[in-house]
């Protein structure tokens, strides 16, 4: 069992690996070509988060942005959000988008979810989308997430319900070509290599124990169109996955594993070529006691 150091060690060895990951697609991430997928989860998770005008919230693993500007137009002009994540590439993005824009209720910064640097009681809400599966310890983020919130405050977070397995096929052809000694372990499980959040009642566990209340689960499908394979492929590599899966094919393989992957896809396109993804989104809301 690993002693207390070599878990530390582990847990930032993890979190620099997840930074380094988000840092490579920041520019690309949720572009509106490739990124219609995390678009929709995000708006579909402020809409559930039930904001108020006014409310202070925080956006953890805020990414470029998709919960974070849904969230500071839902609270408005009397009231924030703000965003945080590992990544600093994904930060500047984000940053440079808000000066952009000229949005006076929203600011974002580098920082680790599982110990925010705010006062307690700082939010109404706090969001994380598609993030807490991937967290070296989920458990340390929800304790966090109901020290930051207000009495009564509401904590929404979306994470990913039961995969087709026809879809792992591209991915897993493309990573046979992958450096043997490389290991895909995280490929797996396809939830970021922690399984503490696989069902509804592993999840309602955790909020538990962090001291929520009123949890509710509630599962969406996504369908998401691909016109074809390489938009499809664009998709997987502006995303999450590049550093865990795709970057670990070396550069001169790449070729070779993208047309291994298509042909599994072929079996998975409609008559016109076109490719229909089904997803299983989950979508938990709970309220600090």
């Amino acid at each position: 069992m690993p002693t207390t150091a070599e878990q530390a060690k582990q847990s930032a060895q993890r979190k620099a690996a997840i930074a380094h990951g988000f840092d490579l697609v920041a520019d690309a991430y949720g572009a509106p070509d490739s990124g219609a997928f995390v678009q929709r989860l995000g708006t579909g998770l402020v809409r559930r988060a039930r904001l108020r005008p006014g409310d202070r919230v925080l956006d953890l693993g805020c990414g470029r942005g998709t919960v974070l500007f849904a969230a500071a137009e839902a609270v408005g002009p009397d009231g924030y959000a703000v965003g945080i994540d590992l990544s600093p590439g994904m930060v500047h993005a984000t940053a440079a988008e808000i000066g952009a824009r000229r949005l006076r209720n929203l600011v974002v910064r580098v920082d680790d979810a599982e110990d925010p640097g705010f006062p307690t009681g700082s939010f109404e809400a706090v969001l994380a989308g598609l993030m807490l599966f991937i967290t070296p310890d989920p458990a340390a983020v929800l304790a966090s997430a109901h020290r930051l919130l207000a009495p009564g405050g509401r904590f929404a977070m979306t994470s990913f319900g039961p995969a087709d397995p026809a879809w792992e096929r591209p991915v897993s052809a493309a990573l046979a070509f992958a450096e043997p000694q490389q290991s895909v372990e995280e490929w797996s499980t396809n939830k970021g290599g922690n399984g503490l959040l696989d069902t509804p009642g592993q999840i309602t566990d955790l909020l538990r124990q962090a001291g929520f209340g009123d949890i509710e689960t509630e599962d969406e499908e996504d369908v998401a169109d691909y016109r074809n394979p390489e938009h499809w492929w664009a998709s997987v590599w502006n995303s999450g996955r590049r550093a865990t899966l795709l970057e670990l094919i070396p550069a001169e393989r790449r070729e070779d594993a993208k047309k291994a992957a298509f042909v599994e896809l072929d079996s998975l396109a409609a008559a016109d070529g076109c490719l229909t993804r089904r997803s299983m989104i989950r979508y938990t809301t709970a309220t600090r006691t």
